[in-house]
């Protein structure tokens, strides 16, 4: 296929996401089948035939970047590391706020078994394991809410949000903590200082892979809203935070999950409802705002779902429902 027919249809396919529609394995067995043997023949010969050209354009990343084509979720089931476990073994209790290293070994969340919500966290040696007791992590908790864990995808540094003493002013607040190997123990966390003031609150981190953004949860808009913050390097200060103007709504709108190099978002809002329903957004680059956001209805029969986290692949999403008690799902595509 000529590449111009190609990028029309890609094109074709971007304009119908952004409108609202959703591309189904239908739609994608058509690309499919107009991109067969035949189909990239004809590319390879059109590549071929530039020359040196299309060989640098090659080595400079030659596809043109495109947003994502949300394709749904399949089979949705209670997470493996939670099977008939209640956290602490007393009476019912809360598992919410998952989030994962790259390679899904170490899943941190957070748990209320004794009335005060803690971080916790349950391993697996590895990806075909099963995986380990839940346990809480002392080092991150304290005996005020800690909550909406964000590890980074190398185990090092997690962020969290907390209400306890000794953050800029009172109230929730982002918090984050290193450690120099996966084996060590997590250093006391230290307030993020770096674009919290006054009176607003922050909660809900999600780390780009690189951990150059970072999207996070803020009153600081007057409700619940989305924001983004930036830095040329993980030893730079963050930047000033800016709205997602094109995410948020008059209602909440929260709980965000980054991936595919921080160009696709998950996140949970109440724009539909009184409680949380989750919606998914795109762009081609950094450059560019999200898209209009569109529900996940894969997801939203469950009620109040939120706190997303997605590999950076896009595949696979764990999250939570919370429908007293709060419980913990995966799916994947």
């Amino acid at each position: 296929m000529p590449k111009a027919r190609l990028s029309l249809l890609l094109g074709w396919l971007v304009a119908l996401t952004a409108n609202g529609c959703s591309a189904d394995q239908r739609v994608l067995g058509k690309i499919s089948a107009l991109l067969g043997d035949a189909g990239l023949a004809d590319a390879d010969a059109a590549d071929a035939d530039a020359g040196d050209a299309d060989a640098g354009d090659a080595e400079a990343g030659d596809a043109e970047a495109v947003a994502e084509i949300w394709v749904p979720f399949g089979a949705i089931a209670p997470h493996p590391a939670f099977a008939n476990v209640c956290v602490g073994g007393v009476g019912v209790c809360a598992q919410a706020d998952p989030t994962l290293t790259a390679d899904e070994l170490e899943l941190y969340f957070t748990s209320n078994p004794n009335g005060d919500y803690d971080i916790w966290l349950v391993k697996r040696e590895s990806a075909t394991a099963p995986w380990g007791t839940p346990a809480k992590v002392d080092q991150l908790s304290s005996t005020s809410l800690d909550e909406t864990p964000e590890v980074s995808a190398d185990g090092l540094t997690i962020y969290l949000a907390s209400e306890r003493p000794g953050g800029v002013t009172p109230g929730r607040r982002l918090w984050v903590s290193h450690r120099a190997k996966r084996t060590d123990l997590w250093q006391p966390p230290t307030p993020v200082t770096d674009f919290s003031t006054g009176a607003d609150e922050d909660t809900s981190p999600s780390l780009q892979r690189d951990q150059l953004m970072m999207v996070f949860t803020s009153l600081r808009g007057g409700d619940w809203d989305l924001y983004a913050t930036t830095r040329q390097s993980t030893a730079d200060k963050w930047g000033p935070p800016k709205a997602l103007t094109t995410l948020n709504s008059t209602a909440y709108d929260w709980d965000p999950a980054v991936y595919r190099a921080g160009n696709s978002i998950v996140f949970a809002s109440r724009r539909s409802n009184p409680l949380n329903s989750l919606f998914h957004a795109t762009r081609a680059s950094a450059a560019e705002d999200f898209s209009t956001p569109q529900p996940a209805t894969e997801f939203n029969f469950l009620g109040n779902a939120g706190d997303p986290w997605l590999s950076d692949d896009g595949k696979h999403i764990v999250f939570d429902s919370r429908q007293n008690p709060s419980k913990i799902y995966e799916a994947w595509r």
